[in-house]
């Protein structure tokens, strides 16, 4: 998995250009299909995402290029995660959190 900018032409023309290294090995990444699509939880709905794959020309593993927006293994995006945990740093309960951004409290816990 690597984090890039939110922008897809961006990423994919950075990706053709063989300008983004491998996490794995510091390697060429070259494009290499897409990942599943993913939905996440924004501050107001949802937006489904797809993200790109890319493969290493010197080590051969696979990644996905994540956006900025996502977190590994998080539907909820990071700004809304960061809001919450701001929100808790400034004394506010779970509860009051959870009913806030329209979550589980076990989630917000």
């Amino acid at each position: 998995m690597l984090i890039v900018e939110n922008d897809p032409a961006r990423v994919e023309a950075a990706l053709v250009a063989g300008l983004l290294d491998c996490p794995h090995c510091e390697g060429e990444l070259r494009p290499w299909g897409s990942a599943r699509s993913r939905v996440l939880r924004m501050a107001r709905g949802t937006e489904a995402h797809r993200p790109r794959r890319a493969r290493c020309r010197s080590c051969g593993r696979t990644c996905v290029l994540l956006a900025d927006v996502a977190l590994l293994r998080r539907v909820d995006a990071v700004s809304v995660i960061g809001a919450a945990l701001l929100a808790r740093a400034d004394g506010i309960g779970q509860r009051r959190i959870a009913r806030s951004f329209d979550r589980p409290r076990e989630t917000v816990r």
